[in-house]
């Protein structure tokens, strides 16, 4: 069957989330689906994310012709990715309390494999109806399933709406799978809680029903996200079966109350659920591990070669909060001294979501003070947005060449990168962006005493 997909990954609006900790998978000739959604603030949930996404193409790409049912090899495939965010998280202290969820589908023929740990979501749209396949893993949703409270209860009880499940938090993970039937014309969501938090039930469905366009309907929903403040990262991948049909909406199964308290994004304490690692040292463990695992791993240099430029991220960034003040002040200098006020417009139009007016006003901008590394970098976010990553990664480039110490132009020019599909750009993107960081830790490395005197 014809698959169709749009999607959004994006930041968001909230200064105090400077880097995305959302990814997400769109592979259609193999029909697999997913959003991650890592979670730990400062300490590299964009990390566990990436490598889950990382693990889960690997896994399914090498073992998909053993003649395992499709929800035996997704059940594994998350279980590997489980077992890899753990190791590394074992391997800095900065990823120590990382961990990411996980909401995927697998569409082979009409049937249609749908799995999630955490709390990201997969909605299905067909005939008019308009269903959430997925539970929320949290406590209060875990009692309402239980029938320990009504449902009724539930908006007045939001405190309780902390999750107690994703990968990366014990060493078994408990997937929640299952297989449906779906026929052409049947439209999928998977999204973060960067979405739902700020649109209804209702209010998805209607987007999704009015663009027969996926990439339409994706744009729709960041739109209105961005237009209600946008407060967290959000990511959207809808994707539709066959030919899109316009029906009007004429029944919504949400399976769990849709108001959400005020206080914003679902905490995260897995303080009374986490293992002790230190066991999982010994060999009985490691006898565990199959020998299609070995294979797996054998076949994914690119994969590890990634992922330990991803440590060296961390470690860099761990070892470099020393330095933070400095950076603070000598990023504050530099944009002074480079005109921030006249980022003014374009960041105007960027928020609103005028990508090709934000685009205009920051590469004049960028001809007028050619010194300007925020323009630069501001330019290359408003060129990705337009899916110009080629472009994108050229202006973070710039930026980088102007403001060294400017990362996060390193960490988008390495998503521009992942983008196009040049891994091992990406990778070199990560790497600069951990040597530029130990640079900076050494230039603020305390004298020895002794060398002080002389």
């Amino acid at each position: 069957m014809d698959l169709k997909v749009g999607h959004v990954c994006d930041r968001g609006l909230n200064p105090k989330r400077p880097v995305n900790q959302d990814r997400f998978l769109s592979i259609p000739e193999r029909g697999l689906f997913a959003v991650f959604d890592g979670v730990g603030g400062q300490r590299a949930g964009e990390v566990a994310s990436q490598a889950a996404a990382d693990t889960i193409e690997e896994t399914l790409a090498h073992e998909s012709a053993d003649g395992s049912s499709s929800t035996e090899l997704i059940r594994r495939a998350i279980e590997f990715a489980n077992r890899d965010v753990l190791e590394l998280a074992d391997s800095d202290p900065a990823y120590k309390t990382m961990a990411t969820t996980v909401a995927l589908i697998h569409i082979d023929g009409r049937g249609v494999t749908v799995a999630h740990v955490g709390d990201s979501r997969v909605y299905r749209l067909e005939d008019g109806r308009f269903r959430r396949e997925t539970v929320d893993h949290t406590d209060l949703n875990d009692d309402i399933r239980a029938g320990r409270i009504a449902r009724e209860q539930a908006a007045e009880l939001e405190s309780r709406n902390v999750i107690n499940r994703a990968l990366g938090v014990e060493r078994d993970v408990e997937v929640e799978i299952k297989s449906i039937n779906a026929g052409d014309g049947a439209r999928f969501l998977l999204c973060s809680d960067g979405i739902y938090r700020h649109l209804s039930d209702e209010e998805i469905a209607r987007v999704l029903a009015e663009h027969k366009d996926p990439q339409r309907a994706a744009d729709e929903l960041k739109r209105i996200v961005h237009q209600r403040g946008a407060d967290d990262n959000l990511t959207a991948v809808v994707v539709q079966m066959g030919r899109a049909r316009q029906s009007p909406i004429i029944a919504i199964d949400d399976g769990l109350p849709q108001k959400r308290a005020a206080g914003g994004r679902i905490e995260v304490d897995f303080s009374s659920r986490r293992f002790d690692r230190s066991d999982r040292s010994d060999q009985s463990d490691r006898s565990d591990r199959s020998d299609k695992e070995d294979r797996r791993k054998s076949g994914s240099r690119l994969l590890m070669y990634a992922l330990l430029v991803l440590v060296l991220v961390a470690g860099a960034f761990y070892g470099g909060l020393r330095a933070s003040d400095y950076i603070k002040k000598h990023a504050s200098n530099q944009s002074t001294s480079a005109g921030a006020d006249s980022l003014q417009p374009g960041r105007e139009a960027f928020d609103r979501g005028d990508y090709k007016a934000a685009a205009t006003e920051f590469e004049a901008l960028s001809k007028r003070e050619p010194a300007n590394a925020a323009a630069s970098y501001w330019l290359g976010r408003t060129l990705s947005e337009q899916r110009d990553y080629a472009g994108a990664a050229k202006s973070f480039d710039e930026a980088i060449a102007r403001q060294p110490a400017m990362y996060d132009a390193y960490i988008q020019q390495a998503g521009a990168y992942e983008s196009l599909g040049e891994k091992q750009k990406a990778a070199a993107a990560l790497t600069r962006y951990a040597e530029e960081r130990r640079r900076n830790e050494r230039v603020t490395e305390p004298m020895n005493p002794k060398e002080e005197r002389r």
